[in-house]
């Protein structure tokens, strides 16, 4: 293993890498064919012809593993940096002395650093990270970067381990420190209490860093009054600094002392904040002329800009503010914003505004900017709403959620023969409920919805000419609708009688049956019940008397699905309500991973895949066909219990 990967000190300590040692060999076998037989050597012989260039290129992707968000609503917060998979290049030195030869000569393979990570079981559950193991890997990293390329580095101190084990953290952090005249890229999770000593050595010395993420988290033991006053200046001269998002103390909002943050505002061009005090009147003041996404939230000791002139911002196409103050001067400086570039509004009405006057001000921030938003996210309470959507024809998708809906959906119905079609390019439609209501959900009126839907799809001409998929000219088709926190059983049973009333020539055209008329022996809630039952072995193992009650409930249920008449039955809404996904979920179930099973389950399971499997082939084409006949594909989820909409 040391002599294949790395020969440094550090990299056989790691679990990973030390899992590595047992296949490394068969890896090169894989790889390059091993020392036997005509494949291996014909491959052998072609990848020595790859040059080192191309594969370092191969590598590069390699490495990437997944994009991650700041938050879970990306509409809200400025996607987060590329995330790199370290170990992967592990997995490439172990390969063959030529791959590692090859990965170790390109330095910027080497440049996105371990993330340090340093948590107690107190924490978060589990096993306890003292950060050593990561040390010894971004020594190594920094080893084979070289001494000038940027770096990025990503830092977690959880605040329980921070008040433990001080001393560690401190040398740990000091390795990527010492380092930070090249930091491209940092993200930074930590205590308030840990910024002052782990990082005030960086102040001045950040001439490369261009994206900075600060998240910092609430020492519960010791919380600070609201009172207080929190300087930070650490990164004031960054001159390439562009992309910032900071979060201050989220957990204890209430608790938060008011904070202020010294930036080169001027120069930025994304911005996320979630910090109380005047950072958000700083930013508006400074008047950034290169600034394209602004994203803040404000808190109850935040600071509204007061700029005593006009204030343009020539390139800012996102513009996102949740304020949860209810005066209505937290808004004023909108009257002297101009934003010739806006694409995406969304802005929340202060509680002491009346509705008119609010819709008035952004109405007119519009038609002073000159802009024509393609996004926006407005809640519907003012006729002047629909001024603001005549002025943008090239909006692309908004979000409304009012209790008048079925009004403001007769509103937005397309009359494609209109010289000013309201809405001409609109793509995705967002319905929202009341997700606080305690009381039950709302049923939601399926039939002005669907008067939006046809109007915007089975109505437009380039349908009528059979050509569904075109999409040019003036208007647009529609082409998603979300909706979220309505009666999701009332939903249901409401399209589907609206599509039996509806779409009852496209039925026989394609030769569907009518969708309403699916045998009341097999209702899908009793479908779903028993997968549900089934589906708990994967969370548990069960006892001999569970598992076989949960067999004959699923066998009980296979055989109603064989006994289903499906060429005279509407399978759509078994497709829509996820049953026929988790039913092949099973019928794919070749491995049970399940432990403690009761003696010769495993050969029963293999059983109920096996019918599984001969029921979707049998049902195939008759899927196939009420998928067609039906012009709207419908995904469901529970938001109830966590699901999306």
């Amino acid at each position: 293993m040391e002599e294949v990967i790395c020969q440094d000190r550090s990299e056989s300590r790691d679990d990973a890498t030390s899992d590595l040692a047992a296949h490394s060999h068969l890896l090169q076998e894989r790889a390059v064919g091993g020392d036997k037989g005509h494949h291996g050597g014909l491959i052998r012989s072609f990848l020595d012809d790859v040059p080192n260039e191309v594969w370092q290129l191969i590598f590069s992707f390699a490495q990437t593993w997944v994009q991650e968000y700041w938050h879970d609503d990306s509409d809200d917060e400025i996607a987060r940096p590329e995330v790199l998979e370290y170990r992967n290049l592990a997995t490439i030195c172990a390969v063959s002395r030529s791959w590692r030869q090859i990965a170790i000569g390109h330095r910027s393979l080497w440049t996105s650093l371990p993330k340090l990570v340093v948590n107690t079981s107190e924490d978060i559950p589990g096993p306890a990270r003292d950060g050593q193991a990561a040390k010894m890997w971004i020594q190594l990293f920094l080893s084979r970067a070289g001494r000038s390329l940027p770096l990025t580095c990503d830092i977690t101190i959880e605040p329980i381990a921070w008040t433990q084990v001080q001393g560690a953290i401190r040398d740990t952090v000091k390795v990527l420190t010492d380092q930070c005249h090249r930091w491209e890229t940092v993200m930074l999770h930590l205590p308030q209490e840990a910024i002052a000593p782990l990082l005030s050595c960086i102040e001045g010395k950040l001439p490369m860093l261009s994206t900075l993420v600060l998240d910092t988290r609430v020492l519960r033991t010791d919380i600070p009054a609201p009172s207080d006053q929190y300087r930070l200046n650490l990164f004031s001269e960054a001159p390439k600094l562009r992309t910032v998002s900071i979060t201050w103390g989220e957990q204890i909002s209430e608790s938060i002392p008011n904070v202020e943050i010294n930036l080169p505002w001027s120069q930025l061009e994304r911005v996320s904040l979630n910090v109380p005090g005047g950072s958000y009147k700083d930013l508006i003041e400074a008047q950034p002329l290169n600034l394209k996404e602004l994203r803040y939230r404000d808190s109850d000791t935040s600071v509204p800009p007061t700029p005593p002139t006009p204030i343009i911002l020539p390139k800012l196409e996102h513009f996102s503010v949740q304020s949860f103050k209810e005066e209505a001067s937290c808004i004023d400086h909108l009257d002297q914003l101009i934003l010739p570039a806006l694409k995406y509004f969304s802005l929340a009405r202060p509680g002491d505004m009346p509705p008119g006057d609010f819709y008035a001000k952004i109405l007119s921030l519009i038609q002073r900017s000159g802009c024509s938003l393609e996004r926006l996210n407005l809640k519907p309470t003012n006729p002047v709403y629909f001024d603001i959507l005549a002025l943008s024809p090239k909006l692309t998708a908004i979000k409304i959620g009012h209790p008048e809906i079925s009004e403001l959906l007769r509103k937005l119905v397309l009359d494609p023969a209109s010289p000013k079609p309201l809405l001409p390019a609109l793509r995705t439609l967002e319905l929202l409920g009341d997700p606080w209501r305690r009381c039950p959900r709302a049923r939601l009126d399926v039939n002005a919805l669907m008067r939006v839907v046809r109007s915007r799809t089975l109505d437009l001409p380039q349908y009528s000419t059979g050509n569904e998929l075109e999409t040019g000219g003036v208007v647009k088709p529609l082409d998603t609708v979300v909706i979220d926190t309505y009666d999701r059983q009332l939903l249901r049973n409401d399209l589907t009688l609206w599509e039996s009333q509806e779409l009852g020539d496209r039925f026989k055209k394609y030769g569907a049956p009518d969708p309403l008329a699916f045998p009341s022996a097999l209702t899908p809630s009793s479908a779903e019940s028993a997968l549900r039952k089934f589906r708990a072995l994967i969370h548990k193992s069960p006892s001999e008397a569970e598992f076989f009650a949960m067999v004959a409930g699923m066998g009980h249920l296979l055989d109603e699905l064989e006994a289903l008449d499906v060429e005279n039955t509407n399978t759509s809404i078994l497709v829509r309500r996820d049953f026929l996904y988790r039913l092949d979920h099973y019928a794919r179930w070749k491995e049970v991973k399940v432990p403690n099973l009761p003696q010769g389950a495993r050969e029963v399971i293999h059983a109920i895949s096996t019918r599984a499997k001969h029921i979707l082939d049998h049902w195939r084409p008759f899927i196939l066909r009420d998928l067609a006949a039906c012009p709207y594909v419908w995904k469901y989820d529970d938001w109830d219990y966590g699901g999306s909409p």
